[in-house]
């Protein structure tokens, strides 16, 4: 009875083999069997699929084990109903954890035509990966879903370390070398990528410091040396390391190098700037390092004047932690340029200059003193025209010494105006930044100038006057160039400066305005002692105005440097040629000063006879003109102390048609009608 049971058990094995269930056989390549522990292949009515874990010869691992060390490979196989392989069918492989990899990370392969087998490498994710993985194949066959999974077993890998190298056991710093080590897992060579080494050393920076295995079983990173020394190289996995010692020798001392001088002008002694700078040096070695307490002299290529090492003779000072030496340098009493030269003590032949420092007189010239304005006609108003408070212009002083040098940041400026309000910060007006200029604004608001009665003088109202000056030198005409003023040298002899209200470039006490007749008057401004005489002075001397007389005949190194500057305060209307006051100049006034069939120019000005704002934008219109058109070369006004000219153009005009040209500043619009001839 026993028997018969054992033989009936046999066959229905053999039947369940021969449907694709139960442990396949190693030697089966076909993958017709199921290992590692997977459940039995479903049987449908589209088909039947395998799962097999193999080598790479195609011979099966029946304990699912995945190895570190040896490529494994997930096989499919995919039969119809009939036991036939089918070809050409798409399996998806999937795993149900990361301590595994497929390759490709995709996991989808085609069935062989010939045995219906889909193949996938499949590895442990890392050297350190452990556990059970179940793996799965899918696959859809006439319509029906049909799929195996495995179970697979991950042991982690024991990693070894042998043979650390280095391709140079001496060498300087700044030099390289290559570390290698040979990396064993379980014992044989570890696979390509499987396994990151960490490089280390004290001695210099490694790259990389994680090196992966490559395809040889080996790992290698290279150490660029950065310290002196004797040194040691690490080579480590978790739990495990390797070390080989190498000597870095110091490289040479190759050069001074210059590195800043701080600042790069300075000024004569009783200059308002500064007359002492700071040279700075490095000694370094042949690989651009730092180098330390090495001694180091300097000379000056000049001493024009007294320029000196502020005093002392620099020899032997050493350079300090982070490889700098520094100079202080103290200028004289001349204009001059000058370097330092440093060099090595122990190795003269070792030198380096500095950039040059320039050692500049410090003070403002009249000839190197200018002034400007963003705009120079603002929509402010005067006497004869509607008026606007709150416009702002902004004026800009530009001082140089005499060699065309911005003078010292902190130089101090004044402005004084006849009107409005000029917003100014501090004792002055404003301070010199480090570009040789500054600026303050001019408000428009009362008092507005209302023009003057003197012959010769400008009778318009709304032009204001601002005067700005500074301590200075008058200018000279160097003729030995040794870059100071030597006896019988011409000079621009200056007296005391004042505002010239009237614009007639001469100082008037007191005089009255030409509308209204009240008081107005032109006051000096003080110098310094001695400075002023009772000589006559040339006239507008580089545009720096003196009063009648008070020249002293002498050349000043300390004066008053001044440039004055007219600002309109412009209404916002054009003035109609028949609406002017009287006392407004026929040549100032808004004029047609020729038309014809082509054209018109036109002279364009407000009711005080000065120019429109700046900023107004002007435009034509044709009325009632038919074919007639008429354009503008220009469509704003300008920046002008002047009434200004524009041009039209008309075209297809046959006579007595309407043109408006149009001036808008802000909201305010008006108009001036011109008939074509």
């Amino acid at each position: 009875m026993k028997l018969i049971k054992w033989i009936a058990w046999l066959l229905l094995a053999g039947v369940l083999a021969a449907c694709g269930g139960g442990g396949g056989s190693p030697g089966n390549t076909a993958g017709g069997g199921s290992t590692g522990g997977g459940t039995s292949a479903p049987t449908t009515t589209g088909g039947t699929l395998t799962l097999s874990l193999a080598r790479a010869d195609g011979t099966f691992v029946s304990d699912g084990s995945l190895s570190q060390t040896e490529d494994l490979f997930l096989k499919a196989r995919v039969v119809d109903s009939a036991g036939k392989p089918v070809g050409g069918a798409r399996v998806a492989f999937s795993l149900d954890s990361s301590e595994a990899k497929l390759v490709p990370s995709n996991g989808v392969a085609l069935t062989d035509l010939t045995t219906g087998i889909a193949s996938i490498k499949v590895s442990p994710s890392s050297v350190s990966a452990q556990g059970v993985v179940t793996a799965k194949a899918s696959a859809t066959l006439n319509g029906e879903s049909i799929s195996k999974e495995l179970y697979l077993q991950i042991n982690p890998g024991e990693v070894r370390l042998v043979n650390l190298r280095l391709s140079s056991t001496l060498l300087q710093k700044g030099q390289s070398l290559v570390a290698t080590v040979d990396v064993l897992v379980n014992g044989a060579q570890a696979q390509s990528n499987s396994v990151n080494i960490n490089f280390s050393s004290a001695c210099g920076n490694v790259s990389p410091s994680s090196a992966t295995v490559d395809g040889s079983g080996v790992a290698t990173a290279v150490v660029q040396t950065t310290q002196v020394g004797s040194c040691l190289v690490t080579a480590s996995y978790t739990g495990v390391s390797l070390q080989q010692s190498f000597q870095v020798t110091a490289p040479p001392i190759t050069s001074i190098r210059f590195i800043s001088v701080s600042p790069d002008k300075i000024y004569q002694n009783g200059s308002p700037g500064t007359t002492q700078a700071i040279v700075r040096f490095k000694v370094v070695d042949s690989v651009g390092d730092a180098v330390s307490s090495v001694p180091v002299s300097g000379t000056l290529t000049n001493v024009d004047g007294g320029i000196s090492f502020c005093g002392s003779p620099y020899r032997a000072l050493s350079s300090n932690a982070i490889g700098e030496v520094e100079f202080s340098v103290c200028s004289g009493t001349l204009p001059a340029t000058v370097q330092v030269k440093a060099s090595l003590d122990n190795d003269p032949s070792v030198v380096a200059l500095s950039n040059l420092l320039t050692v500049q007189t410090g003070l403002p010239t009249q000839r190197f003193f200018d002034i400007s304005a963003t705009q120079l006609n603002l929509y402010a108003g005067g006497l004869f025209t509607t008026k606007f408070n709150g416009n702002e212009t902004e004026i800009t002083v530009f001082a140089a010494d005499r060699q065309g040098n911005p003078v010292p940041a902190g130089t101090p400026i004044t402005f004084v105006s006849e009107g409005g309000q000029l917003v100014t910060s501090g004792a002055s007006s404003c301070v010199i930044g480090g570009n040789g200029r500054c600026s303050v604004k001019l408000v428009g608001q009362d008092y507005r100038p209302l023009g003057s009665s003197v012959a010769g003088a400008d009778p318009r109202p709304g032009r204001v006057t601002v005067l700005a000056y500074a301590d200075g030198e008058e200018s000279f005409i160097d003729a030995n160039n040794n870059n100071r003023f030597d006896a019988g040298e011409l000079f621009e002899d200056m007296g005391l400066p004042f505002i010239d209200k009237d614009e007639n470039g001469i100082f008037t006490s007191s005089y009255t305005n030409l509308v209204v007749g009240t008081n107005e008057s032109e006051s000096t401004l003080p110098l310094p002692a001695g400075v002023s005489g009772g000589t006559v002075c040339p006239v507008n001397v580089a545009r720096g105005l003196s009063a009648q007389n008070t020249c002293n005949g002498v050349w000043d190194a300390s004066t008053k440097v001044r440039r004055a500057i007219v600002i309109i305060f412009s209404g916002g209307e054009i003035g109609q040629p028949t609406g002017y006051d009287a006392t407004i100049p026929l040549a100032n006034r808004t004029a047609i000063l020729s038309a014809s069939r082509g054209g018109a120019m036109i002279r364009l000005a407000d009711y005080n006879g000065n120019p429109m704002p700046s900023t107004t934008s002007l435009s034509v219109e044709v009325l009632g003109g038919g074919s007639c058109d008429a354009r503008l070369i220009g469509n704003t006004v300008g920046n002008s102390i002047e009434p200004t000219l524009h041009a039209l153009i008309f075209d297809q005009c046959f006579g007595g048609e309407m043109v408006l040209f149009k001036a808008k500043v802000q909201d305010k619009e008006s108009f001036l009608s011109i008939v074509v001839p």
